[in-house]
């Protein structure tokens, strides 16, 4: 039974997307009933320099902003939550073939949709980007704790890569 005191906990209250324990939660028991999907970690690159050069408010609103955009770009065919910090967490039921993939992470990235544009905020407009990790259940790992494993691991090495991209956990590419 869920209710309405319960939205304090299941929804981020400065994102508004689902919070880390019930994202991860739902990406458990998605697991537990053999449900396919693809898991994405985003991170948004350089936000300790956001936070550190214009301030705590600006990088609320940084995260309040691409959590506004990731959601409607999602629509309904994949939720997000926030993972921690500026860590989202991506289940995308719709998009789990590399070619499916590759074109879902292109969208995040173009026409100003999620990704490398401005935040339009009351004082500045950071200019945002973000490396994103993913692998899919269960062509890719047949638990969670390997799945995001993968996921974490294609993450940084989009970190290494010079940030500001995607990868997609390939096993000829990424396994050691």
């Amino acid at each position: 039974v869920f209710r309405s005191s319960d939205v304090g906990n299941v929804i981020d209250s400065l994102t508004g997307l689902v919070s880390r324990q019930h994202i991860v939660g739902f990406i458990q028991s998605l697991v537990e009933n053999q449900v396919p999907f693809a898991l994405a970690l985003l991170d948004l690159d350089n936000f300790k320099f956001i936070n550190d050069t214009y301030g705590h408010k600006t990088g609320d609103g940084v995260l309040a902003g691409v959590s506004g955009d990731l959601e409607r770009y999602l629509g309904d065919y994949a939720v997000a939550g926030r993972y921690g910090g500026d860590e989202f967490l991506i289940v995308n039921f719709r998009d789990t073939s590399y070619d499916q993939l590759k074109a879902f992470f292109a969208g995040l990235y173009s026409d100003f949709n999620v990704l490398r544009k401005n935040i339009d905020l009351e004082d500045y407009e950071p200019f945002i980007t973000g490396t994103i990790g993913s692998a899919v259940f269960p062509r890719d790992a047949q638990d969670y704790a390997t799945l995001f494993t993968l996921v974490d691991k294609t993450l940084y090495r989009g970190k290494t890569k010079g940030r500001n991209c995607y990868i997609i956990y390939v096993e000829e590419k990424h396994k050691n």
